[in-house]
């Protein structure tokens, strides 16, 4: 009987001390809330992303005109910088008077500063030919010309200030 106790006591102990582990999910942790997608944030307006974000993406990468279809292409911030600095012109004045579409620290060899200003063979029209109804350009225009002036005087760096 003693026998009988001994294991009865034992096999209590066994069972009694049993208890349930928890268990975290670490994906219990993870934050899933979407940002919100109405903030934005602006970037200094005379660095190549501040002039993507600004003027680039929203007034020229529309479809049909340089949403890369054709140069120049502002899709990225990368190919605009690429098919924009040094990049020779496809269309030119009668004088022949651009070599490329941006000159770095050049504004008036760079052949952006005409295309936004002016018809520079009075065929093409003057960029932008064709504008989003939410668009800022006609409100903006000279600020934004004058945004990319300052970058081009800056040196026309790239994203990585190269």
């Amino acid at each position: 009987m003693k026998k009988y106790l001994i294991y009865g006591l034992l096999i209590s102990g066994i069972i009694g001390s049993c208890k349930k582990e928890e268990h975290v999910n670490p994906y219990d942790l993870i934050d899933n809330t979407q940002p919100d997608s109405t903030a934005t944030v602006l970037l200094d307006p005379t660095s190549l992303e501040g002039l993507h974000q600004q003027i680039f993406a929203r007034t020229c990468a529309n479809s049909g005109c340089h949403d890369g279809t054709f140069e120049p292409d502002f899709r990225t911030i990368e190919s605009t910088y690429n098919t924009l600095v040094n990049h020779p012109v496809i269309k030119n004045d009668p004088q022949g008077s651009f070599t490329y579409r941006v000159v770095p620290g050049d504004v008036s060899s760079s052949q952006i500063i005409a295309r936004l200003t002016y018809d520079i063979d009075g065929n093409s029209g003057v960029m932008p030919l064709a504008l989003e109804p939410d668009s800022d350009w006609p409100e903006m225009k000279e600020t934004y010309i004058d945004h990319v002036k300052t970058w081009i005087m800056a040196g026309a760096l790239n994203a990585s200030d190269n």
